[in-house]
C-alpha cells in the first residue's frame, strides 16, 4: 500500500520536532519504522495489537476509514503520541498529536473526520510519499 503524507501530517511532524516531543533517534528507530508497516497493511501482526493500532472513534461512533497508530511513553515528557491514518485506496497520514485530556482528544478526532472527507473529495495537499 502507498503511504501518502498530507500537509496536516507534515506540519504536525515539524511542530512536534520543533517542540522536541520526541528525539531524532526515537523517530528513526521506532516511529518511522512503525509507520512504514502501513506498506504491508493489514498483513503485519502489529496491526492486531490494540495498544498500537485501533479504529478511530468519536462520541462512540466509528470514523469511516479512520484508524489510529499509538505510541506510549514517547520522548522525555513521556507522552502518548497518536497518528490518525485514513485507509482507503492508499494510507493517508493525517495530523499527529499528543493525547491530552478527553475533550482535546474528541476535538482532534472530529478534525480527523473532516480531513478524511477532504481526502475523499481530493481537497488536500499531498507533500510526499514514504518509500
Amino acid at each position: 500500500m502507498e503511504i501518502v503524507i498530507t500537509q496536516w501530517a507534515l506540519y504536525s511532524y515539524l511542530e512536534m520536532k520543533h517542540d522536541k516531543t520526541f528525539a531524532d533517534q526515537e523517530y528513526k528507530q521506532v516511529i518511522r519504522p512503525d509507520v512504514l508497516l502501513l506498506k504491508n497493511y493489514p498483513n503485519d501482526p502489529k496491526f492486531s495489537n490494540a495498544k498500537f493500532w485501533s479504529i478511530a472513534e468519536s462520541s462512540g461512533a466509528r470514523i469511516p476509514d479512520g484508524y489510529k497508530m499509538k505510541w506510549h511513553q514517547v520522548g522525555n515528557g513521556k507522552v502518548q503520541l497518536r497518528l490518525p491514518v485514513g485507509i482507503m485506496n492508499e494510507a493517508y497520514l493525517c495530523e499527529a498529536y499528543v493525547k491530552g485530556d478527553p475533550k482535546k482528544e474528541k476535538r482532534r478526532l472530529e478534525k480527523f473526520r473532516t480531513h478524511l472527507e477532504l481526502i475523499r473529495k481530493n481537497r488536500f495537499i499531498e507533500c510526499g510519499r514514504l518509500k
